[in-house]
């Protein structure tokens, strides 16, 4: 039985103004009728610390599900110890604020952010990936706003590539979307849960996504540098080579695709482009290892395999004209004048350029080549590229951890 008092830091995000938002939400979750789901919306006190007496890690995670602040997953009670023990990979104070996280407006200082990666399961370490993940999310070309209202069930691609991959022991390969790694899992959870308790995007009281998506728990993978012919993602974003990043896409869901470049053409010149064409989107493709191997040999470079992507996965021009997005959302004047010459040829690219694909070699090594097509939804076109800040002695850090794990 319990015995000692968990002191835990609020999770849930505050305005500029002081006020909580909370409240807001509470008259959220009353109009859509889910106070059975959160009974204790908004009854919490008003302070940075609660102290919760008589209490276990399972019981926090209970109360905190009450009030609306988890994924619906067990939770790590972020106590102060702990939240201080993540505190250390920070490059900047706990109260240095990282953005205001549409739509609710709450303020997500580094702390707030470390308390939220406590309950995903984050090692300390992972501290860095995940702050530099909230500083694309609050950048204006991600239009959180609208990731966090639409009815669609979009959800952050996160791709992390460089040195720190293989220093979190991070998944690039077998089974990088999951399950079974730690940084993948909770790196994109904490991100979701910073999104629901300092943003306010709650299912169903604020966000209206239609059926949602496993990836709307965690969306996180890395890089497979070890079998990737062509240049790191990051270093094709501008950075140096011995940097480290997370590039954070809008994705409206992962399609897995069996095969070769014939294969992922045909799934990118489907329905499934019909919001990437309609916002003029920047889709993403994780290509299997002996594939981007086997064109790499035939002299291709990644430019060369964005190209023929382009040219070849179109949406045939009467298909667009009889999908719904056409004929029941879109008039035709809405379109893109890209989108509207490019059906007079016959067939529409699912992107308006070929730079215009995020192309990233991930996955095992497999001869039956698996690849995932992540197609896009909204506006503006969206790639964030962001570099990993480490603390100074990042190093030691990492060292006395391991050691005392």
């Amino acid at each position: 039985m319990p015995s000692d008092a968990q002191w835990v830091l609020l999770p849930t995000g505050q305005r500029s103004s002081g006020e909580w938002i909370d409240d807001t939400l509470k008259l959220r979750v009353q109009e859509s009728g889910l106070t059975e789901r959160t009974p204790l919306v908004a009854q919490f006190p008003r302070q940075r610390v609660e102290v919760i007496r008589d209490a276990d890690d399972a019981q926090v995670g209970d109360l905190f599900y009450r009030r609306g602040w988890t994924d619906g997953l067990p939770i790590i009670a972020p106590t102060i110890g702990r939240v201080e023990d993540m505190l250390r990979y920070a490059t900047q104070p706990a109260e240095a604020i990282i953005g205001a996280l549409d739509p609710l407006q709450g303020v997500a200082t580094v702390e707030k952010i470390a308390v939220n990666a406590v309950m995903a399961g984050c090692e300390p370490a992972y501290l860095p990936v995940v702050i530099a993940a909230v500083e694309a999310i609050v950048e204006p070309d991600f239009n959180l706003r609208g990731v966090q209202t639409t009815d669609e069930n979009v959800a952050p691609l996160l791709v992390v590539s460089g040195p720190i991959v293989g220093q979190l022991n991070l998944n690039a390969s077998y089974g990088a979307l999951g399950p079974g790694w730690k940084a993948n899992a909770t790196i994109g959870r904490a991100l979701r849960l910073i999104m629901n308790n300092i943003g306010g995007g709650w299912p169903g009281a604020v966000s209206f996504a239609g059926i949602g998506q496993p990836g709307r728990y965690t969306m996180c993978l890395a890089e497979n540098a070890k079998e990737n012919p062509w240049e790191p993602l990051h270093v094709e974003q501008g950075l140096d080579a011995a940097a480290s990043a997370v590039t954070v896409r809008r994705a409206e869901t992962a399609l897995n695709v069996t095969g070769g470049l014939a294969e992922i053409a045909s799934v990118m010149g489907s329905a499934a482009s019909l919001f990437a064409i309609y916002h003029n989107g920047i889709v993403s493709v994780a290509l299997a290892p002996a594939v981007a191997i086997q064109l790499a040999s035939e002299g291709l470079s990644k430019a060369d395999v964005k190209r023929r992507l382009w040219e070849t996965g179109r949406l045939d021009t009467e298909m667009w004209r009889r999908s719904w997005l056409h004929k029941d959302l879109a008039e035709a004047n809405q379109w893109p004048d890209w989108v509207i010459e490019a059906a007079e040829s016959g067939s529409i690219p699912a992107v308006q350029s070929p730079d215009d694909i995020t192309l990233f070699v991930a996955g095992g090594t497999i001869p039956i080549a698996q690849h995932v097509y992540f197609p896009s939804w909204g506006f503006p076109p969206c790639r964030i590229v962001k570099p990993i800040a480490l603390p100074a002695d990042w190093d030691s850090l990492r060292q006395h951890d391991q050691e005392s794990a």
